[in-house]
């Protein structure tokens, strides 16, 4: 257990014949860290999706793999004893079930963990089956934001009020112009195809929600989720240059499982703040078998999940796309071409001579410089490369 001193600087005023000073006393709280604490994340999901992670947290906050993780066997139970499925693993410590699974009606399931040689297990809990996406849209403030929104409801006066939502954003960057030619110190120049998989002028991007997304409708007349923002996009954005999408996952949570992760979600928003509770304090709903009194962080519930996918064009959310100055061209014979690169411009075409370059802001013409990669997503809807 690790000991960590925090000094905190307590100021009031001492009044001495008549003088007013300031009085600075330091106090040092201590802060108990326990190191090496089992993080388990996850969930249990189907027909498909059951990935449990598994890692090593340390100071408090920050988690690492541990290579440990790999040696664990992680597989799904349910109440009555039998084995559901074991989940394969991978060498960066997640564990994911790729047989379909199907909940029995009546059953309740856990995830049990064994590792160095000791038993972990999840409490054992009852599915909740997850309605579909009503809509998912967004709201359009001009030249302010873009705001992603989910919608849903459930008929059925049993279902749980509680959700979770999360996302993947795929977005595609175009250069403003075509470039004609590349350089490099390795190629030199090399003529470039607007055709061909290695153009510059077409690349993607992608990011993954790290958020805790939650919603409720325990309060409402109706089990009813309307407009309920789970993304604010700022503007001058890369992700509205050309074609944006959003896959937006939607959960159902039982009450539980709800409460866990919404203390979560206020544990993260308040990191920094010396009175934060610590992961500790927050019960999860994972034990160790063979050692009762360890503390293990996580919470494993068990739901379906059903997706919906967005898409955006840049013409729909006119001033939300990044704003580049491609006016201004340089010319440099092929000799300087290093010292164009070297102050951000790239080849834009040929000049009117032969060894003239015409260059402009690399920006303008290589869309690797505004973040994109050429991994193009499988389901994208057009045929560039």
């Amino acid at each position: 257990m690790k000991k960590l001193s925090i000094k905190l600087y307590i100021i009031f005023y001492c009044t001495m014949i008549g003088l007013v000073t300031g009085c600075i006393t330091p106090y040092e709280p201590e802060v108990e860290w326990i190191n090496d604490l089992l993080v388990v994340e996850g969930a249990i999901i189907a027909p498909y999706g059951t990935n449990i992670k598994l890692r090593r947290a340390n100071d408090g906050w920050s988690s690492s793999y541990d290579p440990d993780k790999a040696m664990a066997t992680v597989t799904l139970i349910t109440d009555d004893g039998a084995v559901v499925a074991t989940a394969q693993n991978s060498s960066t410590g997640e564990y994911s079930i790729t047989d379909s699974i199907a909940f029995q009606p009546g059953k309740k399931y856990a995830i049990h963990i064994l590792l160095g040689g000791k038993e972990y297990q999840s409490d054992f809990v009852e599915p909740q089956i997850t309605p579909e996406i009503d809509e998912v849209n967004y709201q359009y403030k001009e030249q302010e934001e873009v705001n992603i929104r989910v919608s849903t409801h459930n008929d059925n006066p049993d279902a749980s009020r509680y959700y979770r939502w999360s996302y993947q954003e795929d977005w595609e960057i175009v250069s403003d112009y075509f470039a004609q030619y590349t350089w490099s110190y390795e190629t030199g120049i090399r003529k470039m195809n607007q055709f061909s998989p290695d153009n510059i002028h077409y690349c993607w991007g992608s990011k993954t929600s790290n958020r805790i997304i939650l919603g409720k409708s325990d309060n409402l007349s109706e089990n009813r989720i309307k407009d309920h923002t789970i993304l604010s996009l700022e503007p001058f954005n890369s992700r509205f240059s050309y074609l944006y999408s959003i896959l937006v996952k939607q959960q159902t949570l039982d009450k539980k499982a709800y409460e866990y992760f919404d203390n979560m979600r206020k544990n993260v928003e308040q990191t920094g703040g010396i009175f934060a509770p610590q992961p500790t304090e927050i019960k999860g709903n994972i034990t160790c078998l063979s050692d009762p009194k360890e503390i293990i962080i996580g919470y494993i519930y068990a739901t379906t999940e059903l997706s919906y996918r967005l898409y955006i064009k840049a013409e729909e959310v006119p001033g939300m796309g990044e704003i580049f100055d491609c006016r201004e061209k340089k010319t440099f014979i092929e000799g300087e071409l290093d010292k164009a690169y070297g102050q951000g411009m790239a080849i834009l075409s040929e000049g009117d001579k032969a060894g003239i370059y015409i260059c402009i802001s690399r920006r303008c013409v290589d869309c690797t410089a505004r973040g994109g990669s050429k991994n193009k997503p499988d389901f994208w809807p057009n045929n560039h490369q």
